[in-house]
């Protein structure tokens, strides 16, 4: 992934900040220059929501990527490589917002859960900032998570990084595997599975696995109540 790509691939742009930042607006694309150090220039373009860049050395009108290789080390690159990030960095502050996950499809279904279940995601982990949690909020019991990873993990014909879905299907595991489904990445593949949110499987399927993953955290609920009926005992946290 390219360094423009990682540091924008949640971000949307706010055309008039970027007006504001100083971009030039022609035929509904963004540009914008500034002069680095040591006689370079970092040119930026917006189009299309998406942000390219390059650094061109001005002595010789020739782009200078280098800094872009792996491995490659040096005072002189390692300085280019830090302004040419900061100035990004900077872009994206002050001329985007930052969404939730990076797929369109992981952000429309994270806001339909949100409208039926009353769900917000759970960002629980340092070390995986933006892995989000849904958790039924009767049973606190977990019915869907959205993680960010490396598409090998999930399957060999996936590549690149990829946003998932995991949720519960027990019984109903090996049916939506067949309807384009993976086993599970990371929980046990007789009860979850794995949905890639790249628009491979449409919307409304998804939101079917998540129902009856919803219904699953409620069922755990509604048996602890039984019991605690059985047992002529209250369930004091309801």
């Amino acid at each position: 992934m390219s360094i423009e790509s990682e540091i924008f691939k949640r971000r949307i742009f706010i055309p008039e900040n970027l007006l504001s930042y100083g971009f030039k607006e022609r035929d509904n694309t963004f540009f914008f220059s500034r002069d680095l150090k040591n006689g370079l220039t970092a040119e930026i373009i917006v189009r299309d929501g998406i942000l390219s860049g390059r650094v061109l050395d001005g002595e010789f009108g020739e782009e200078f990527n280098i800094f872009r290789l792996e491995g490659v080390e040096g005072k002189f690159v390692h300085s280019v490589k830090n302004e040419y990030v900061e100035l990004l960095e900077d872009i994206a502050k002050q001329t985007t917002y930052e969404r939730l996950f990076f797929s369109d499809q992981a952000n429309r279904l994270s806001e339909m859960i949100g409208k039926k279940y009353g769900a917000k995601p759970e960002f629980l982990w340092k070390k995986f900032p933006h892995f989000g949690v849904y958790r039924n909020a009767v049973s606190e019991k977990w019915f869907a998570i959205i993680m960010d990873l490396e598409g090998k993990k999930v399957s060999s014909d996936l590549s690149g990084e990829v946003e998932v879905m995991n949720v519960k299907l027990d019984d109903r595991v090996d049916e939506f595997v067949r309807k384009g489904a993976y086993p599970s990445y990371h929980m046990n593949k007789k009860s979850w599975v794995t949905i890639v949110l790249n628009d491979s499987l449409s919307d409304s399927l998804i939101a079917e696995m998540i129902d009856i993953s919803f219904e699953k955290s409620e069922k755990k609920k509604k048996a602890f109540i039984k019991e605690c009926k059985k047992r002529g005992e209250s369930p004091l946290f309801l």
